[in-house]
């Protein structure tokens, strides 16, 4: 069976399974960058992290279930404030309120860089 394309010449269902093979590898592609890129992202902070480690207490501010639970939370180094905005497990989003203490492990040379300590913990 063949059909009339935009130009006006003719396409076979061949064709238009290799267009759509090549857009599903296409699309693939992008999705495993991405996935690699957040991925590499995280290594990148941990390993910062963890060469300088400090720990301290952040404070839940706000709690999201908005593609996936997340939540942000709000520390202090030196007086001055930082936030951690970041995805959590469900079993996190349960046990914790907004408003509630929880352990943040940040780099000594760059505060602003920051996990929570159990991502730490638990990425060993």
């Amino acid at each position: 069976m063949q059909s009339k394309n935009y130009l006006g010449s003719k396409t076979s269902i061949w064709q238009k399974l290799q267009a759509i093979s090549f857009a599903l590898v296409i699309g693939f592609l992008i999705f495993k960058g991405i996935w690699w890129y957040l991925d590499y992202d995280f290594k990148k902070d941990k390993e910062e992290i963890l060469s300088n480690p400090v720990y301290t207490k952040g404070v839940i501010i706000a709690k999201r279930t908005y593609k996936g639970k997340g939540a942000d939370f709000e520390y202090f180094v030196d007086d001055k404030k930082y936030n951690l905005s970041t995805g959590i497990t469900t079993e996190f989003y349960k046990k914790y309120a907004v408003g509630d203490s929880v352990d943040i492990v940040y780099s000594r040379k760059n505060p602003s860089v920051s996990l929570l300590k159990y991502e730490i913990d638990s990425s060993k």
